[in-house]
């Protein structure tokens, strides 16, 4: 062994010295001595103590025997040794651990020392050291170390600290540690170690206190009593030690975790403050590591249990920050909050859920605020700490992007981090997305400048926010492009941080993958080879992003990247070759073919190197490579062509053998992929022959994944029908189900596939039907469609396969068809309905060929599907019409008919928005001119269809028409005929559908007139003689429409066909015959045109034209119709009594013999038949016997006397109508005088006069009493109003009401008859009933205006005010006499002609306010309104009774009535203001002004505001009782008297009570204020209302305020606003809005800028001018945007004006708007020497007028001039020296300190100035060097540095300044150590992160302490504030008092 410095000699010696007996105390101790040296100083000497086997041994056995200054040195040795950790392990086995405590037992303070130092280091094992533990416990270690402690060691607190360390390490290892702890009165030592032991000690103390109470909670109630709690508290304040104060926090956590009363104790013992403090004291005293964190966690922890849980605190935290005073205790708060949100886990999630999107507002409400910069940046550290936390952040919107954002503003510096922040927040707001939030392009922008930052975590945020903005916008990578981050995302790529490189390769896939232009720009780029390194290096994360961008960016072959990636392919590095194979097939997916097939090309060694892996040995590359080969053919259908598809698929079938899922999944797939060529490549064919076996094996396998792929596999190999037809059905129909049953999307479509292809050369045989319906087939194919999308290939598949098992025949014994299954579950049906709308029209053929099997199973469920599937029905007839194949014709029509039985209207509606009614008609009409007797179910459907259609659609039946239906049926029914008389043909059943269209076409008045119609009567007339009843009906039907529809030339036709005589004899048909058929007619509307059937009407109608009577067969259809009348049914004598009547109109049929044969008859009808056929038989009577007596006599002779039985009708309770036809029938007969004179006729008289009765009755319909007023029966009905007949007074008024009702020129004919002197005349000695009908009686005459200003009418008013102090008249007559006098009363006319007395009209009416009626109260109250109309009762004492029931009638709730009451409050409103108040008035008022369902019409709530102003306006005692929300509605008036009470209120409310402001901004007073400022009313009080509500901090948070800016704008720009007094107010509104710092940033601050401005400009008050430039200030502070508008709008140049203002308050404020307008650099342009000039001017002003100059003036000036440098050496600059040096003589502090930096600052520019401007303003500035150093001498510390560099600088000295700016080098550019108030500056190639600074004060003096103490101080602020000043407190702390140093950091860029 090698030994060149002597170690390995050195140490053998020592132990050879040491073993040695004979050696002397001496010589050992010379040895321990050198061996304790070797060991301390060669590093080799543990290896070589560590090889000697004797080492350790030796050494225990002198720590055992040898003299005592041995053994200490022995100890000493030991400990040393134990630094390695196997020699720890020896020396523990050796034996050590007795003869260490021995020594620890000793006397000796040096012994004890050595003995702790050993048994500590033997101790560090830690919990692993299972071993040591065992030894620890079985030497009682932990018992003798309590018990030293406990007895006090002489070498005291270094002892101490030694032996609880060693507890401490054993705490966690040592069995049986904490029995033996409680044993020896381990509570009791900690306890008093606490109270008195040293600042080493107390961290292990703590920790011990801390373990012991979480393994035995009685532990607590010792340690409470013992008064530790309140030290422990001490402990955790700034003066201990940061390990102290963590282990302090961790024992309060533990002993607040187990005991309640501690909770209380530690709570009482103002812990809470404390443990806050400690929370927060890492971040307050920049502390870091693990003591800081544990500090923070362990307080926080204590904290949660004090306060219930770790939720509580984070709630109670929140919700104290709106208390907090102080910007200190703000800051403190956020930092605690911010501390229990890192360290909030599940834990604490399952205790009490904590509400991240609250804690969020919370926390962005502090940002939005105008805080200080410590506020804001514990605010940042909180949000961090919430959007950093795993629990809290899964529930946050946009929680990664949040995070990016905060991390990257704690780096940024103040301008980017302002920006940062407003992105955040609006990103908070939910207003948008990243995109929205970073404002677009303009946030891209600057996160690519961060991108070349030399900070990699900067850099990692930016380029993380890049990668989120890029996923989720497309516009974020042109923006990216354009702002040129392609070049440095492939530097990143290259050399960044692993983050950060697959950030950046990941938006460079987004890029690529976005636009070829950009793509090509990265591959510009030479991204590749970048790229290509990470795919290499980078981590699994990392190379699935490199291979993916790789796919995105190349598009052509790369021979030279195909060549490396094949390289990585054979090399050992990557070890994975996944993302490899990936990125190569992309690149092998865009090569030439002919480049893939050329040996010895890249691509073709490529592809061979991916066969040849097949073989790897590795399973992971066998897959991939299966996949990668897959994928390539896949998408390569040329390269499946080639003979390498032919090599790849020997290659990969010797893969089908082995044992792996993995590898059996992947090459099936590249089976499956080189299969889809199979019918083009006869190879591949020929090879796939053997393969059948194999792949059906796995598709057979128990793995589902693999039998999937073979599935894949299997189907495109059954592409070949040979190989197809080679297959066993029965083998893969059950595998092919299975995974249709339970495979993914992917794997069950390919399962349809290979059923589909089984199919597909084969007819469906009963066993395979069988086999399919076994393995239920079907259903998983729906199952599979319900999965899916339209537009998917499982879609298509499942169509595909589902049609060939449809063109199966039906049933065949117990085997169904296997499309029967789609019957027997209807919920099938719907998918296959829902995707005809979707697919392609050959997809929707097979749909439709599926689902017209259904048609007759299912018709309603295939009807409910069609109509509710969107776009069906249009799809269905689009097949309909542009299919060739009849079948899908057909069927579809099928599934339309379906559709239109269910749903027809929906059906014709979807068919005409998609504009195909027409094309369909005419599709279905030329399906029916197709001649072929096979196809006549076809011509059924298509008939049927368009009956429909026709029976509901206009435009389909004259489509119908016109596509030549009427020809096409004629000439079908014709051809019908024909085979039926040449008994060709059996007589088709369908055939009269013909008919049925016929009879629905016909139907339209302007179809029959077609020429055609004429052509199919005599037809349909040869039909009527059908033996099909279908037939004979239908052509009843349409002959019945042509009857009743057509005109004379169309009856005469049907006439001359002869088919009247085929009607009558259809009249005596039975309706139970034929009920289907009348269903049938129902349906089609046939039945409901032609009531009771058309073939009953038909010869009625037919026979009531002149020219058909006259017809020589109507003579021959009297004696038919006589006999139906004998011997038909009920329906058919009344069709035929109609008929007769119709017959004998024509004089010559009445004349006929055959008439007087229906005379009997009809009289028997009349008795005893219903009442519909007495009817039709009265009206043949009349026709019959009308002019002829002779013939009545006829009547009176029969059987039974007509007369008696018409006695009898007009005796019953039969309707109206029947008696007043019997009543007819009796004009006639009593023409006759025999019947006249007979007694029958004399029994007629009693029921002929109760018709009289009944005519009241008979007017109850509005028709008949208009026959009954055209009469002339008014005046006979007035004249029966006299005398005391009471009964038929009222009989007489009610007629009267009927007749006049809606009839003024009836109602002007009563009053004209005398009606009114009539009722006047009865009206004072009638009942109450009568009263109660005479009152209806003159309401409804005086509804007429005209008669209700009449003089009649006015003779009713006195004798009706009477009526109403009558209650018996109840509340109906009550009603009708209120609402006469109403409708006479409100006329003014009427009013003017009567002197009412309010006891007489006043007093009734209030009476009645009261009814329970609401119709009579909303009179009283309408009729009392008009009453106060007059003035004289408006003052009248009575009427003061009608307010309370007027208030009351108001809380009713009844509009009608509240409308009312309020019409009468108006009137006396002015009379009784305080009465209506007193009344409750201004409650009620108040409730129906805010009224919103139902609302009040506009101009009555103008009237109810205007009482409640009146109200107002008499007493402001009432102010208070009008809520807010109201007296805010009341501005929304167009009164101006009612705005102007209510403003009044407001500003009332406003003043006394601050809080109402608030009220008032949520009713909407902001809006209303403002559009009375637009509308110019009231400006100047509404402004100042405006304008006190908006001072209003809360108020100004609020929308309402945002929404303010625009309007006060164009208020102040209006050239109509005239009142100054409101412009005013206006200005100083918006300079309250944008107190807040957000609404300033709004985009509507621009154009307040712009208004502002032109105030400003318009010459305004100095006032105004002040209050305009403040506002002005609030704009500019915080935005860009505002200060640009403000410049734009040429404000620059009137502030210039305003600064040399007489004013000194304008002038001043002009100056402080000129250094924030220029104080960035957005609108540089706009800064000029007149600026400067402007201001010099002002300053040299302000001299003259006071001698000294206000230091505003000066800040402006230093703006400029640091701002803009070129602006130093202009001539304006130099002028002002002499001013400023004036400046430093006679002004004050702040004056001085900003005139000293206006002259740096211009010094700073002395060297780039041109030499004559330097030297003139360094002669200029010399003046102030006497002062300066007088000022040097005398002044504060914190101004001396600047005030000697200035001074420096003006005498032309060197100056250190400059040189701390400027650093040159890393080190110090001073004295390594620095003198007191002496500057020093490092350079730093990075921003420092974590550094910190130690500065020790040395005493120069020789009195005292050489050393005031040492401070370290965290130095991370000042990279991101640019400047950082405080004072530090020096440590340890003096007992005179704590000493501070006083230190300003400056960072520099430059």
């Amino acid at each position: 062994m090698e030994d060149p410095d002597g170690t390995l000699s050195s140490v053998a010696q020592c132990i050879e010295q040491l073993r040695r007996t004979s050696s002397t105390t001496q010589e050992k101790e010379q040895s321990l001595k050198q061996l304790l040296d070797l060991i301390e100083t060669r590093d080799n000497a543990f290896s070589a103590v560590g090889s000697h086997s004797q080492a350790v041994p030796i050494l225990v056995s002198l720590l055992r025997s040898g003299s005592f200054g041995i053994k200490i040195q022995a100890s000493t040795v030991l400990c040393s040794l134990c630094k390695e950790d196997e020699l720890r392990v020896k020396v523990l086995l050796g034996g050590s651990i007795p003869a260490l405590l021995s020594l620890l037992k000793s006397n000796s303070s040096e012994g004890q020392v050595a003995a702790a130092k050993t048994i500590y280091a033997v101790s560090q094992g830690g919990a692993r050291d299972h071993v040591g533990s065992k030894i620890f416990s079985t030497e009682g270690v932990v018992p003798v170390l309590w018990e030293k402690l406990k007895n006090g060691l002489e070498a005291g607190s270094m002892v101490d600290n030694l032996l609880t360390g060693t507890l401490r390490n054993l705490s966690n290892s040592t069995e049986g540690f904490w029995l033996s702890t409680m044993e020896s009165g381990g509570v009791q030592i900690l306890v008093k170690l606490l109270a008195s032991g040293e600042a080493s000690t107390l961290a292990n103390v703590c920790f011990l206190l801390g373990c012991l109470m979480m393994e035995d909670s009685s532990v607590c109630s010792a340690v409470l009593a013992s008064g530790a709690t309140k030290q422990l508290l001490k402990l955790l304040g700034p003066g201990s030690e940061a390990s102290v104060r963590a282990e302090a926090a961790g024992a309060l956590k533990s002993l607040s975790a187990q005991c309640k009363e501690a909770r209380k104790e530690i709570a009482s013992s103002n812990g809470i403050p404390a443990l806050i403090n400690a929370t927060i004291a890492p971040s307050k005293e920049f502390m870091q590591g693990e003591h800081a964190q544990a500090l923070q966690e362990n307080s926080m922890c204590a904290l949660a249990n004090i306060s219930g849980g770790l939720s509580y605190v984070i709630s109670s935290l929140g919700e104290s920050l709106e208390s907090c005073n102080s910007t200190g205790q703000i800051a403190d708060t956020l930092g605690a909050l911010a501390s229990a949100l890192m360290i909030y886990d599940t834990k604490a999630d399952s205790v009490r859920a904590s509400d991240p999107v609250v804690i969020e507002q919370i926390l962005v409400k502090q940002l939005k605020t105008k805080s200080p910069f410590l506020v804001q940046e514990r605010t940042i550290e909180a949000l961090a700490s919430l959007y950093g936390n795993p629990v809290l952040s899964r529930t946050l919107d946009n929680s990664n992007a949040k995070h990016l954002l905060v991390g990257l503003a704690t780096m940024a510096d103040s301008e980017v981090q302002d920006y940062l922040i407003r992105s955040l927040l609006v990103l908070c707001s939910d207003e948008g997305s990243l995109w929205r939030a970073f404002q677009g392009r303009e946030g891209v922008q600057l996160l690519i400048s961060l991108l070349g930052l030399s900070s990699e975590q900067q850099q990692e945020c930016a380029v993380s926010l890049l990668s989120l903005l890029s996923s989720e916008n497309d516009e974020s990578k042109w923006a990216i492009t354009a702002a040129g981050g392609i070049p440095p995302l492939v530097q990143i790529l290259e050399t960044g941080s692993v983050k950060a490189k697959e950030d950046s390769a990941t938006i460079l896939g987004n890029l690529c993958n976005h636009s070829e232009d950009i793509r090509a720009c990265v591959q510009s780029a030479d991204a590749v080879p970048a790229l290509l390194w990470l795919l290499k290096n980078g981590s699994d994360d990392g190379k699935e992003i490199a291979a993916k961008t790789l796919n995105h960016l190349i598009h052509k072959s790369d021979t030279g990247t195909i060549s490396q990636l094949s390289a990585l392919l054979t090399s050992d590095q990557p070890e994975s070759k996944v993302y490899v194979l990936d990125a190569l097939r992309s690149l092998l997916s865009v090569a030439p073919l002919n480049d893939i097939l050329l040996e010895g090309s890249a691509a073709n060694d490529a592809i061979e190197t991916m066969i040849k892996i097949l073989g790897s040995t590795k399973e992971e590359t066998q897959a991939k490579s299966a996949a990668a080969l897959a994928g390539l053919f896949h998408c390569r259908k040329d390269l499946r062509e080639s003979h390498i598809a032919v090599k790849t698929l020997w290659s990969v079938m010797r893969l089908l053998n082995v044992e792996s899922d993995k590898i059996l999944v992947e090459a099936a797939g590249c089976l499956a992929a080189i299969f889809l060529s199979i019918k083009q490549n006869s190879e591949v064919a020929a090879v796939g022959r053997h393969a059948l076996a194999p792949v059906m094996v796995l598709a057979n396998s128990s793995v589902l994944e693999v039998a999937e792929q073979g599935t894949r596999a299997l189907a495109n190999l059954l592409l070949d029908n040979e190989i197809s037809l080679q297959a066993v059905p029965q083998e893969i129909i059950p595998p092919a189900a299975r995974v249709l049953r339970d495979g993914t999307i992917d794997g069950r479509t390919h399962a349809a596939a290979a059923i589909a292809h089984l199919l597909q050369p084969r007819s469906l045989d009963l066993p395979l039907s069988d086999d399919i319906n076994r393995s239920g087939t079907v259903l998983a194919l729906i199952s599979l469609l319900e999965s899916t999308t339209a537009d998917s290939a499982a879609t298509s598949e499942v169509l595909n396969a589902l049609a060939l098992l449809s063109r199966t025949k039906g049933t065949v014994g117990n085997i169904k068809p296997p499309w029967a299954v789609l019957a027997e579950h209807p919920q099938t049906i719907t998918p296959l309905v829902s995707c005809i709308a979707e697919v392609p029209p050959l997809l929707q053929d097979k749909a439709v060929e599926v689902l017209s099997r259904l048609c007759c199973d299912q018709p309603v469920v295939l009807g409910d599907s069609i109509a509710s599937s969107t776009g069906c029905i249009a799809s269905i007839a689009q097949r309909v019409i542009n299919s060739n194949q009849r079948k899908i014709k057909i069927g579809g029509a099928a599934l339309l008919i379906c559709a239109a039985n269910e749903h027809t209207l929906r059906a014709i509606e979807a068919l005409n928005e998609a504009s195909l009614s027409t094309h369909l008609v005419h599709s279905l009409v030329a399906m029916l001119n197709e001649s072929s007797t096979a196809v006549i179910f076809g011509d059924t459907i298509a008939t049927w269809l368009l009956s429909v259609l026709a029976c509901h659609d206009d435009r389909s039946r004259s489509a119908t028409v016109e596509a030549g239906a009427i020809e096409v049926l004629t000439d079908k029914i014709s051809q019908h005929l024909l085979l039926s008389a040449q008994s060709e043909a059996k007589e088709d059943s369908r055939s009269w559908t013909c008919a049925l269209l016929l009879a629905v076409l016909f139907l339209d008045r302007e179809i029959i007139s077609e020429h055609a119609t004429m052509h199919s009567i005599p037809v349909l007339a040869s039909f009527l003689r059908s033996e099909e009843p279908a037939s004979r009906y239908f052509s009843a039907q349409a002959l019945n429409s042509l009857v009743c529809n057509g005109d004379r030339g169309t009856l005469l036709a049907v006439a001359n066909s002869g088919a009247a005589v085929g009607l009558i004899s259809l009249l005596g048909c039975a309706e139970t015959d034929i009920s289907d058929l009348l269903e049938l007619a129902r349906e089609f509307s046939l039945a409901h045109r032609t009531p009771r059937g058309s073939h009953d009407r038909s010869p009625g109608i037919l026979f009531s034209s002149a020219e058909i009577t006259r017809h020589e067969s109507a003579s021959g259809a009297v004696s038919q119709l006589v006999a139906v009348l004998r011997l038909g049914g009920r329906n058919s004598r009344y069709s035929a009594a109609r008929a007769l009547e119709s017959l004998f109109f024509a004089e010559q049929i009445r004349n006929g013999e055959a008439a007087r044969q229906a005379i009997q008859p009809l009289v028997e009808i009349l008795s005893s038949g219903p009442e519909r056929e007495q009817h039709a038989a009265v009206a043949a009577l009349v026709a019959l016997l009308s002019g002829s007596p002779s013939r009545a006599l006829a009547v009176a002779e029969v059987e039974m006397s007509a007369v008696d039985v018409l006695c009898r009708i007009l005796s019953s309770n039969c309707s109206p109508e029947l008696k007043g036809a019997a009543a007819e029938l009796c004009y006639v007969l009593f023409g006759n005088t025999r019947i006249r004179s007979s007694a029958a006729a004399a029994r007629c008289v009693e029921p002929l006069l109760s018709v009289v009765r009944a005519l009241d009755r008979l007017l109850e319909d509005d028709q008949l009493a208009e026959l009954v007023a055209q009469y002339g029966t008014i005046v006979p009905l007035v004249g029966l109003l006299f005398g005391r007949n009471y009964a038929l007074h009222e009989a007489v008024c009610r007629a009267l009401v009927k007749i006049g009702k809606d009839r003024p020129a009836c109602k002007i004919d009563m009053v004209k008859a005398g009606v009114i002197e009539s009722v006047l005349g009865v009206l004072p000695e009638a009942p109450d009933f009568l009263c109660v009908a005479m009152a209806e009686l003159l309401r409804i005459l005086t509804n007429n205006a005209s008669i209700a200003k009449g003089s009649a009418a006015g003779k009713v008013v006195d004798p009706l005010f009477s009526l109403l102090t009558r209650p018996e008249i109840g509340t109906e007559g009550q009603h009708n006499a209120l609402q006469v006098l109403v409708n006479i009363l409100e006329h003014p006319q009427c009013r003017a002609e009567y002197n009412l007395s309010s006891q007489q009209a006043v007093e009734p009416v209030i009476a009645l306010l009261d009814s329970p009626t609401l119709a009579v109260q909303q009179l009283a109250a309408e009729l009392l309104s008009h009453l106060l109309l007059e003035e004289h009762l408006q003052k009248d004492s009575i009427t003061q009774q009608a307010i309370g029931p007027l208030v009351q009638a108001l809380g009713s709730g009844v509009p009608i009535v509240q409308q009312r009451a309020i019409k009468a409050l108006v009137n006396v409103a002015l009379s009784w203001p305080s009465a209506i108040a007193k009344e409750g008035g201004v409650y009620e008022l108040s409730k129906v002004i805010m009224q919103v369902d139902p609302p009040l019409p506009q101009a009555l709530w103008e009237s109810a505001s205007s009482v409640l102003s009146s109200i107002l306006q008499f007493s402001s005692e009432f102010y208070l009782e009008v809520p807010v929300a109201v007296l805010v509605k009341l501005l929304r008036s167009g009164t101006e008297g009612t705005v102007v009470g209510a403003l009044n209120a407001l500003l009332v409310l406003e003043s006394d009570d601050s809080t109402s402001a608030e009220a008032m901004a949520e009713s909407g007073a902001i809006e209303a204020l403002l559009d009375l400022l637009r509308s110019h009313q009231c400006e100047e009080t509404a402004a100042r209302l405006l304008e006190a509500l908006l001072n209003n901090m809360k108020i100004r948070e609020t929308k309402a305020a945002r929404a303010a800016i625009s309007p006060l704008s164009l208020y102040l720009l209006d050239p109509q606003t005239q009142s100054q007094q409101g412009r005013l107010l206006s200005a100083l509104a918006l300079g309250d809005l944008f107190q807040n710092e957000a609404l300033a940033r709004t985009p509507d601050a621009v154009s307040a800028c712009r208004a502002l401005v032109n105030l400003l400009e318009d010459q305004p008050t100095e006032e105004m001018k002040v209050v305009a430039i403040c506002a002005l200030q609030n704009l500019v502070m915080c935005n860009r945007s505002n200060k640009r508008a403000v410049a734009e709008a040429g404000g620059v140049q009137v502030v210039l004006d305003l600064i040399s203002s007489s004013d000194p308050d304008t002038s001043v404020q002009a100056a402080m708007f000129i250094k924030l307008l220029f104080s960035g650099l957005s609108i540089q342009e706009y800064a000029s020497s007149e600026t400067v000039r402007a201001i010099t001017a002002a300053v040299e002003k302000d001299l003259w007028a006071s001698g000294s100059v206000n230091e505003e003036y000066l800040r402006a000036l230093n703006a400029l001039l640091g701002n803009f440098p070129r602006l130093r050496a202009s001539e304006p600059a130099t002028l002002s020296i002499p001013h400023l040096v004036t400046s430093l003589k006679t002004g004050s502090e702040a004056t001085q300190e900003a005139a000293l930096e206006a002259l740096n600052l211009l010094r700073q520019a002395w060297s780039a100035c041109p030499p004559e401007v330097s030297k003139t303003q360094a002669v200029a500035a010399s003046e102030a060097i006497p002062l300066l150093q007088y000022l040097i001498q005398s002044g504060p510390r914190a101004s001396r540095r600047r005030r000697s560099s200035s001074c420096s600088a003006s005498g032309g000295a060197h100056s250190q300044h400059q040189a701390c700016e400027q650093p040159q080098a890393v080190h110090r550019l001073h004295r390594a150590h620095p003198e007191w108030n002496e500057p020093f500056a490092w350079a730093f190639d990075s921003p420092p992160k974590g550094q910190k600074l130690h500065i020790s004060c040395k005493n120069k003096s020789k009195l005292g302490k050489s050393s005031f103490g040492k401070v370290t101080i965290q130095i991370d602020r000042v990279v991101m504030l640019g400047s950082v000043a405080g004072e530090y407190t020096l440590l340890p702390a003096s007992k005179s008092g704590p000493r501070n140093l006083e230190i300003e950091f400056v960072w520099s860029n430059k």
